[in-house]
């Protein structure tokens, strides 16, 4: 079974009322129709039995082993929560005014960060549910095991990808105590990068714990045919 905190790579397809809602697998995404070009398909790495996956699912991995495929039904409180009422809530027209927002039946909106989904739209005020859209729904997944990662180098590799998941591959060099992340040139065009580098290196301090030190580096070179006019 798979040590809680480890790391391990899963995919993963999730249906609800037998339609997928969500999978790792990039042609199955195209062939249900739900393929979006802004997310990055592929096994997921996540620290096993710590919140970062549904707690149905966290609970069932560590039950696994590598290789292991297993498919099962989560209850609403063990997948997107049961639905609160307390969620519902009337929010002013000026509000939506305020963020150049025409307010419409059906729309998602974000209030303060938090997602909603308008209701309804009456005399100056919108009624706004900020439930989860399959909060109170049962789930099922089929979850597989890919692999648990052991390599420091590439636990460094996928804790980038944790946080910033374009930057798909980096190269990592550990000195002694010293991690050293070659970031890709396009890095600073990243939005909130400085923020993310900032978790990745606590992520990378907290897991290593033999690591005390991390450096990011950013190389900028002459492109070849810069080069070849100048000369």
């Amino acid at each position: 079974m798979v040590e809680k905190g480890k790391l391990v790579k899963v995919s993963y397809d999730g249906y609800v009322e037998g339609k997928l809602f969500d999978t790792t697998n990039e042609e199955l995404a195209k062939k249900e129709g739900i393929y979006n070009p802004a997310v990055v398909y592929g096994p997921v790495a996540i620290f096993a039995g710590e919140g970062q996956i549904l707690p149905g699912l966290d609970e069932v991995i560590l039950e696994m082993d590598v290789g292991e495929e297993r498919e099962v039904v989560l209850p609403p409180e063990k997948a997107f929560g049961k639905r609160d009422p307390s969620k519902i809530k009337l929010v002013p027209i000026s509000e939506f005014k305020k963020r150049g927002i025409q307010p419409i039946k059906g729309l998602t909106v974000y209030i303060d960060n938090i997602p909603g989904k308008i209701v309804s739209v009456n005399s100056g005020r919108v009624l706004v549910d900020f439930n989860h859209e399959l909060a109170g729904k049962e789930v099922k997944y089929r979850i597989k095991i890919e692999e648990v990662i052991e390599n420091k180098e590439d636990i460094v590799k996928e804790i980038v990808k944790m946080y910033v998941p374009k930057i798909t591959d980096v190269n990592v060099t550990i000195d002694n105590e010293t991690v050293k992340i070659e970031l890709p040139e396009f890095a600073p065009f990243i939005p909130n990068i400085e923020r993310f580098k900032m978790a990745i290196a606590n992520e990378i301090l907290k897991r290593l714990e033999d690591v005390d030190k991390v450096i990011f580096i950013e190389t900028f070179e002459r492109k070849k045919e810069n080069k070849e006019k100048s000369e």
